[in-house]
């Protein structure tokens, strides 16, 4: 299975409401960090599966538009279905960048970046 499929079919079970397609794919080590580093970033498999399973049951809802396979890492280019208040990340003409890093076909890392140029800079580097 291609990276892309993995993300999309990943994507497609989770707007089903399944949890466990995510916990499928997530590494024991798993992180997620958000666009600005703090408190709110989990770091581990099951503070990202506590905060996306809230996120869906709040109605969290949009499409994958791209993903670029860069070999270890991927950036994700979602567009979410509508704006979610103040404390929402940044959207860049609507989109929202997350690049994963992954290990043996496994999520290590899921990072937020405010646009496409720092997600392709935090590829490809950070």
């Amino acid at each position: 299975m291609s990276t892309e499929e993995l993300i999309r079919g990943t994507w497609a079970a989770l707007a089903g409401g399944d949890l466990g397609a995510l916990e499928s794919v997530l590494a024991p080590e798993a992180r997620w960090r958000a666009v600005e580093d703090g408190p709110w970033n989990c770091e581990n498999r099951a503070a990202i599966i506590d905060v996306m399973g809230r996120n869906l049951s709040r109605g969290l809802s949009g499409e994958v538009e791209e993903v670029i396979d860069l070999g270890g890492r991927a950036i994700v280019a979602f567009r979410p279905s509508a704006a979610r208040g103040e404390q929402a990340w940044p959207l860049d003409e609507g989109i929202r960048y997350v690049v994963l890093t992954l290990r043996d076909g496994l999520v290590v890392e899921m990072k937020g970046c405010p646009d496409r140029a720092a997600a392709f800079a935090y590829a490809e580097g950070g």
